[in-house]
């Protein structure tokens, strides 16, 4: 990387943010309280999903039960939120890790090889001791329109090998 001595690793950094809150009426448990009553504005949910919507299908809230058991509830890439969708390899069907909305979003847009938190990530799975597989019949095929940006982008078809839904 330029810019950087060689060696020299970036670090993800915390962000602390505090604001006043005015106490209008009785205390609520926030658990208690309906997905679309948590938050008026509706952007925190649509960015880090607190707390993560349900897996659609049993296998995959198992293997969600399964990291979390593991490897703890915050994004395994940036520990910064919590982990909303289980991350696997499209190739191999092996899962990688329990990543936050945006991580998950941004993970294969790294075009780092190495010393770059996401290339690590890549490179060294923390679920990769685990053995878990996530189901072929869940794994997610992208449009042809993206497939064919994507191959223009890179000059290959990364998706090779994938077969198209059903």
């Amino acid at each position: 990387m330029e810019g950087r001595p060689p060696g020299r690793r970036r670090h993800l950094v915390s962000l602390v943010v505090e604001w006043p809150v005015l106490v209008g009426g009785p205390g609520v448990n926030p658990g208690t309280v309906e997905r679309p009553d948590r938050c008026q504005s509706g952007a925190y949910e649509l960015r880090h999903l607190w707390p993560p919507r349900p897996a659609r299908t049993a296998s995959v809230r198992r293997l969600r039960a399964a990291l979390i058991d593991a490897l703890g509830a915050d994004c395994h890439l940036c520990g910064l939120y919590p982990g909303a969708m289980v991350d696997h390899d499209h190739q191999t069907g092996r899962v990688r890790g329990l990543l936050c909305a945006f991580c998950n979003r941004v993970l294969e847009e790294c075009p780092h090889v190495t010393d770059c938190p996401k290339a690590d990530y890549l490179l060294v799975p923390p679920a990769a001791g685990l053995n878990l597989i996530y189901p072929a019949d869940q794994q997610w095929r992208p449009r042809e329109s993206t497939r064919q940006r994507v191959i223009e982008q890179l000059g290959f078809d990364p998706y090779e090998g994938l077969h198209p839904p059903a």
